[in-house]
């Protein structure tokens, strides 16, 4: 039963990223990031490994909201922002989500939210990667002095 379990927690992770790189196609300035070796594909599918949790995400087949393509963005950007702070190791996918969720984190929600209350929560999200992103590029450039230094 494990097995079943295990392989249908796969199934979803597939078609979560396959839902993600669709919604990741239409943005014209997040396609512009994948000008080098790695893919839209690669992307999506390193971002439905770290953010998926099976209970919360969408069972559906049209485009994914806003609001869900942030909250998944910035679960896996909080998780980088940690391996990079301890390791200051990245590969050039994990660079890439950073960056996606950056610019995820300057859109404006097109969606009509549900009620005032979901709107304010996006926003505040938006505000908390904006910010993070800030103390990440600071320490960044620390790192970055400290190794022309030596």
């Amino acid at each position: 039963m494990t097995f079943i379990k295990a392989l249908g927690a796969q199934w979803n992770k597939g078609k979560l990223s396959q839902q993600l790189e669709r919604v990741l196609m239409l943005e014209p300035e997040i396609l512009s990031l994948f000008i080098g070796a790695t893919t839209v594909t690669t992307v999506s599918n390193l971002i439905a490994a770290i953010g998926f949790q099976g209970a919360e995400t969408q069972e559906q087949e049209q485009q994914l909201s806003h609001e869900f393509m942030l909250t998944i963005l910035f679960d896996c950007f909080r998780l980088l922002m940690i391996k990079q702070i301890e390791h200051d190791n990245l590969s050039q996918a994990e660079h890439l989500i950073i960056q996606l969720t950056k610019m995820w984190a300057t859109k404006e929600l097109d969606d009509k939210p549900v009620n005032e209350s979901s709107q304010t929560q996006y926003r505040a999200l938006q505000q908390q990667i904006l910010k993070l992103s800030e103390q990440l590029d600071e320490l960044n450039r620390q790192r970055l002095l400290q190794k022309r230094n030596m």
